[in-house]
């Protein structure tokens, strides 16, 4: 046989497949020969045409290549990607929790873009959010990506489905908890997780972040924030919770942020441990925030909202969206243009405010306005 691909005429086959196609994998006659069956001609020469310009563009895929069940698979890249602890524990957790259980037997080669569609139909039904569904999107199309350079499968199914629409909807500030409801929260969650709530709301962290801080990360109104703690996956298979550096972040880089004097009494319960002096884990204080929620009848805040609390008091008393973006942590202003708690039109506003502010006092001068953003606030 040669390297081109031949179309056999198997007359009368039993099997209902009259024509089969013979071809080699690439390397001409030293190649591997495969053979495929099909029931009409012009499938036949469909396939054979398709073989031989994949070779000759080098993008032939292993017909067996994808035979590989997708929670496998997602354990072998999981194991040998690299990535920073806080993106693998998520990718971790999104394809455990919401991937493997619906397609995880399914070979990778099998999965289509229906079986996407269907995923996401799924998840609205179970009451995901349209961010969150994004972030699983994220964390799937990356699996398959790495099936497509690898050679496992020829395209990604995630790039062929009907992406649910996202539109960017500033939150309402509305909806966010006042600052009575959060200091009755924090009284609820008790004097071992409170500190968390008031890092949160007076200095814009996210959870990870305020688990992470030290008594020595506040000096002289500044607060250094230099770690997150996250949810890792050792060696043996076993979940424990880890410091880990900060998002958008390497090892040793760090962000400053202006703190309250109101903080100061907090200092002494730092850094936040769990019942048993251990590192706590962040779901610690998400369960305990959402008791707290349901003992003390409140609407369905979550511990995001205290960060949408501090953008929004920061913006709306004139600190600047660069200035605010940065202490936040964003990668990008647009982040923080879009995601805030404040309409589009006070975005803007603090963005044309800050552009216009003389380049001399912005640092100095942004952090107190922040500093009595806050205090007046709390």
């Amino acid at each position: 046989m040669n390297s081109l691909a031949q179309i056999i005429d198997n007359g009368s086959a039993v099997s209902g497949k009259r024509w089969t196609v013979r071809y080699r994998e690439p390397g001409g006659r030293t190649g591997r020969q495969r053979e495929k069956s099909f029931a009409r001609k012009k499938d036949a020469v469909d396939f054979a045409t398709k073989m031989e310009g994949d070779k000759r563009e080098n993008i032939y895929v292993d017909p067996d290549a994808g035979k590989v069940s997708l929670r496998r698979y997602a354990d072998d890249w999981l194991a040998k990607k690299t990535a920073s602890a806080g993106t693998l524990e998520s990718y971790e957790r999104i394809v455990r929790l919401h991937v493997v259980p619906h397609l995880g037997s399914k070979m990778i080669s099998q999965v289509t873009a229906a079986d996407i569609e269907g995923l996401y139909a799924r998840w609205r039904r179970d009451g995901a959010a349209l961010n969150t569904i994004e972030s699983r999107h994220i964390a799937l199309s990356a699996l398959f990506s790495h099936a497509v350079r690898h050679r496992r499968i020829p395209v990604n199914p995630m790039t062929q489905a009907e992406k649910l629409e996202n539109p960017v909807i500033p939150v309402d500030d509305r909806k966010l908890p006042s600052f009575d409801e959060i200091t009755a929260i924090a009284k609820e969650i008790g004097p071992r997780l409170s500190p968390a709530v008031w890092l949160m709301t007076c200095c814009g962290l996210r959870i990870g972040e305020s688990l992470g801080v030290f008594p020595e990360d506040m000096r002289d109104g500044t607060l250094r924030i230099r770690r997150q703690v996250i949810r890792y996956k050792d060696a043996s298979g076993k979940y424990t919770p880890k410091y880990a550096p900060l998002k958008h972040r390497k090892e040793g880089e760090w962000r400053d942020i202006p703190v309250p004097a109101s903080l100061e009494p907090f200092i002494d319960r730092l850094p936040i441990r769990n019942a048993s002096g251990g590192m706590p884990y962040p779901d610690l204080l998400r369960k305990s925030w959402d008791r707290a929620i349901r003992r003390l009848e409140l609407p369905a805040y979550n511990p995001h909202d205290l960060r949408h609390k501090w953008t929004t008091v920061a913006l709306t008393n004139g600190v600047s969206i660069h200035e605010v973006s940065r202490w936040l942590g964003h990668r990008s202003i647009k982040v923080t243009v879009t995601g805030t708690a404040t309409s589009r039109r006070t975005a803007r506003s603090a963005a044309v405010r800050s552009s216009k502010r003389p380049s001399g006092r912005t640092c100095s001068h942004q952090a107190e306005c922040l500093q009595r953003a806050v205090l007046t606030w709390c």
